[in-house]
């Protein structure tokens, strides 16, 4: 009994050695050998940075290439490329001038080579360029800042305005190449504007005097004499009672048939399942609790289609509010893409023509889902010529036309919309 027992001590002990000398051959396994370093650097400038390209060494486990500096502020950067490029961006350079960046290869075991030394020297920061091109101009009880930002560096657009008793300054992040900004909730009033740039680097553009600026009028127009242009008030004495006594089966002398489609002068259909367009203008907006169904819908009728309104009077238009149904926003039966037209036709008697069109509009939605929400709760705002401030000019009908929605549902439907102007000639 003794011999097992210590043979059976002898053979534990031979294993807990063979398995501890594997567990040392394992912790010494692992590559400690530095990368070898990058060559034939070269260094291509552009406004507060530039990139690097070179040649990666020849070895199997390199993986990428890391750049070290210090930026104006002071702060350290580190900046890596991915594994299959040759190429190293840079940024964050608020002058011009000579910089130091090492330049160090990086394996697949986090071994690092010793660094190639670059001394390099940017053009001037982004910051200054994109603050070359910021212009501000009057909007709609707004002012609207533009500008380019070739490189789609994330910036901060700073709109500092005084109108004499106080100062207020607004500010809006981008990277967006073509910006865009509304200073809303202003009055028909003078402001003293001015404007600069800011980076995440410290950056900061010299201060742009801008001069006065006085925003355009306009506020909300009642809609309480709003209809529905029915096809039969469209189409005037061009439409045909006697054809059906039923008015869903009637429709225009043939002569103007060719314009009766979904595409023309042709309502969709006024009510359908909870729906009817007369909720389109009631000043109620969808609400999920509880849930109040104010929305207009289609029907199985499909893309393009129309729904005309007379406004009762004479406006001018600055800017269209649109709201989706919410249960289901930013998808399924809900309108992505419309377009607005007007006329003024002051004798409706053979029909309502003269349609100008006025502009496309699309709901995009923001890639913040908080804010993405609030703006589908507040209603999707448009300037109606965004390129430039000015009134449509004095119209009394409003053709209302969905190009696409967010799917391909045949069915379609909306909440609510409110146009801003000005009432009267």
């Amino acid at each position: 009994m003794k011999k097992i027992y210590y043979g059976l001590m002898l053979l534990l002990s031979g294993m807990f050695m063979i398995t501890a000398s594997c567990s040392d051959d394992d912790e010494d396994s692992g590559d400690k050998a530095a990368p070898g370093q990058i060559s034939n650097v070269r260094f291509v400038p552009n406004y507060g940075g530039g990139y690097f390209l070179y040649d990666i060494p020849d070895d199997p486990d390199f993986l990428y290439v890391r750049a070290d500096y210090t930026v104006d502020s002071g702060e350290k950067i580190s900046k890596t490329s991915s594994t299959y490029t040759d190429t190293l961006f840079i940024e964050g350079f608020g002058q011009v001038k000579e910089y130091e960046v090492k330049l160090y290869s990086v394996d697949r075991n986090g071994n690092v080579s010793v660094p190639v030394v670059e001394t390099i020297t940017p053009m001037e920061a982004n910051t200054n360029m994109v603050a070359s091109t910021l212009k501000i101009r009057p909007g709609f009880s707004a002012l609207i800042a533009e500008w380019t930002n070739e490189l789609k560096q994330t910036v901060d657009v700073y709109v500092r305005l005084s109108d004499g008793e106080a100062v207020a300054e607004k500010v809006l992040s981008s990277n967006s190449k073509d910006g865009f900004f509304l200073v809303e909730n202003l009055q028909n009033k003078d402001y003293t504007v001015s404007t600069y740039v800011k980076d995440q680097y410290g950056n900061v553009s010299g201060v742009q005097d801008c001069g006065t600026l006085k925003p355009l009028a306009d506020a909300p127009l009642s809609k309480s004499s709003w209809t529905f242009l029915a096809n039969q008030k469209l189409y005037g004495n061009r439409w045909n009672y006697d054809i059906d006594p039923n008015p869903d089966n009637q429709q225009p002398y043939d002569e103007y048939l060719e314009a009766f489609t979904k595409d023309s002068l042709r309502n969709a259909p006024p009510a359908a399942y909870e729906g009817r367009i007369e909720k389109f203008w009631d000043d109620v907006t969808y609400k999920m609790s509880p849930e109040n169904y104010n929305i207009f819908n289609t029907g199985e009728w499909g893309y393009p289609y129309s729904y005309f309104i007379d406004l009762g009077r004479t406006v001018r238009g600055s800017r269209v509010r649109y709201w989706q149904r919410l249960s289901d926003k930013y998808g399924n039966e809900n309108v992505q893409t419309f377009q607005l037209y007007i006329s003024d036709d002051k004798d409706p008697t053979d029909g309502i023509t003269d349609w100008e069109f006025v502009g496309t509009y699309k709901i995009i939605k923001p890639a913040d889902s908080y804010e993405a929400d609030q703006e589908a709760i507040a209603g999707h705002e448009f300037i109606l010529y965004p390129k430039e401030t000015k009134y449509t000019k004095p119209f009394r009908y409003l053709r209302f036309k969905a190009i696409k929605g967010f799917s391909e549902r045949m069915v379609s439907v909306g909440s609510e919309i409110t146009l801003y102007g000005l009432e009267g000639e």
